[in-house]
């Protein structure tokens, strides 16, 4: 896990236009997380597995930029 110091300068550089980006890629995993509970299909899962991932690549560019 990161030290709270390497978290804060993170913290620090996002802007809200950052901050936006976050929130959306994070929605629109959660959005695909309930379409596959709800359905089951692997349509969804698919989709889900890849919105996911790129909110996961969106925190990394955002610590990258930070170092």
């Amino acid at each position: 896990m990161a030290k709270m110091e390497d978290v804060e300068k993170v913290v620090e550089k996002l802007s809200k236009e950052d901050r936006k980006e976050l929130l959306h890629d994070f929605d629109h995993c959660v959005l695909m997380v309930n379409k596959f509970e709800e359905t089951g299909k692997a349509e969804y899962y698919v989709r889900m597995k890849s919105a996911c991932s790129a909110f996961l690549e969106t925190l990394d560019k955002f610590e990258r930029r930070a170092v």
